[in-house]
């Protein structure tokens, strides 16, 4: 094991502060250490790497509407579709004469996009058949990633996603007759669904927006809401997803008024259901409860992928060496290093851009977020070299240090990991992939970087 050791004197050895295994503080070098201490540095700990799936994650509480389709031949492919109620956004009163004439869905993009930008990609909405709603109060009011609901056989609508998002260019198709003029027919007759909100989502539980096209990666956000009212009736002009019911006075072509159905603002139910197809690779039976495809499994490298639930879990089989360094020892400082596999990210296979620790046992099981010695959640976001070409993450990882080195110095039996993962919100919004080799072949990937004071 490499181990550099640097001996304290003078100033240097009275800035360090350190506690010992019972958590009290002790300033090194004031009343133990004498001018005997030495910082050690060690990064050279064995670390297991391998591939885990997570139960489920919470796909509410992205403002915008996020669908696509991600290949991937080594970690599986992952179709996003959305859940969404509507509603009407103000009651319309149409007048005695007037006359359907279209029901149109438009699509504002955001500007977020990943993979292919030069062919078009094809949508369906479908009516829901069922309340989106979280199935019990258990749930905490929100929805996962698994949860598929019961939708229309036929298609409302099919809509061709313009190339070039980025420009800002609305996508729009004409909807259902039938169901555009059973609206206009309820609201010209003062149906009570069209008499107030909560009528209305008892009526009509939302549409599904479902991708197409899945010969190529991709994947986009829409806006759903906007502070501005649009004033136009051009659909060009839509400002969010919107479903417009275009009506007009007999023999007026050119008469564009129109009601409008949106999202529902502070509805919490609005989410995403990822369907994963992971036949072909080494993760084809991965299992939830504790289940785990360690790199050697996987053309050693272990993933991270957002989406699918699948995590880096890291095990440290010889952490508990620390113990024998000195009969007094304590951890000054530890951090985590992952760098990513040189070549494994571009534009389509986009990296995390934040990362979140969570301490696990053996069942993979998200015991606690990892903490640092403030209190605050360990994150990390994506840093880069000098010369900003190698990209990597670094963590605080001393509170979990402390805590390992601490069960095995009480001769308790530990299966303390840390699980790597994305945030909850970008899992349910985006594709993106993290590819890290294992330590066997590339040491300088993963670290566990810790310095210690013997005394």
């Amino acid at each position: 094991m490499k181990i550099r050791i640097l001996l304290l004197i003078g100033v240097v050895a009275a800035i360090f502060c350190t506690c010992d295994p019972d958590g009290d503080s002790r300033v090194v070098g004031d009343v133990f250490t004498d001018s005997r201490a030495v910082l050690g540095y060690v990064d050279s700990f064995s670390l297991q790497l391998s591939t885990i799936r997570l139960d489920s994650f919470v796909t509410t509480g992205n403002s915008n509407i996020f669908m696509g389709y991600y290949q991937d031949e080594k970690v599986g492919n992952v179709l996003a579709e959305t859940y969404m109620p509507i509603i009407f956004s103000a009651k319309t009163n149409i007048p005695e004469d007037a006359v359907y004439d279209s029901l149109v869905v438009c699509f504002k993009p955001r500007g977020g996009w990943i993979g292919d930008t030069l062919q078009p990609k094809e949508i369906k909405i479908y009516e829901v058949l069922e309340e989106i709603k979280p199935h019990s109060r258990a749930e905490q009011q929100q929805m996962f990633n698994h949860q598929k609901l019961k939708r229309s056989d036929s298609e409302l609508a099919t809509v061709t996603i313009d190339p070039f998002p980025k420009r800002g260019l609305v996508s729009w198709a004409r909807m259902s007759d039938s169901l555009g003029q059973l609206w206009f027919d309820m609201i010209v007759n003062s149906d009570d669904a069209m008499d107030k909100e909560e009528y209305f989502e008892q009526y009509f539980n939302g549409i599904c927006i479902v991708p197409q096209t899945t010969n190529c990666t991709w994947g986009l956000d829409f806006l759903t809401f906007s502070t501005a009212i649009p004033e136009s009736k051009m659909i060009d002009d839509a400002t969010q997803f919107e479903i417009r019911l275009y009506y007009r006075k007999p023999g007026d072509d050119e008469d564009g008024s129109y009601m409008t159905f949106v999202a529902k603002e502070n509805n919490p139910y609005r989410y995403v259901y990822f369907e994963n197809d992971r036949s072909g690779t080494p993760f084809d039976s991965l299992q939830i409860d504790g289940g785990r495809v360690y790199s050697s499994e996987s053309e050693h490298v272990s993933y991270i992928q957002t989406g699918s639930g699948l995590a880096l879990r890291i095990d440290f089989p010889t952490l508990s060496i620390l113990n024998s360094a000195s009969e007094y020892m304590s951890v000054v400082d530890a951090r985590l290093l992952i760098k990513p596999k040189e070549f494994s990210y571009d534009e389509t296979y986009q990296l995390p851009s934040t990362l979140y620790l969570a301490v696990t046992d053996e069942s993979n099981d998200l015991l606690a977020n990892l903490t640092d010695l403030s209190g605050q959640i360990v994150q990390s976001p994506i840093y880069y070299t000098s010369d900003d070409k190698q990209p990597y993450y670094l963590f605080s990882a001393i509170r979990f240090v402390r805590s390992f080195i601490k069960q095995k110095a009480d001769n308790s039996e530990s299966s303390m990991a840390l699980i790597v993962l994305p945030a909850d919100l970008e899992s349910a919004s985006s594709f993106k992939r993290l590819v890290v080799d294992d330590y066997t072949q590339y040491a300088e990937n993963v670290q566990l970087q810790i310095y210690y004071v013997t005394y």
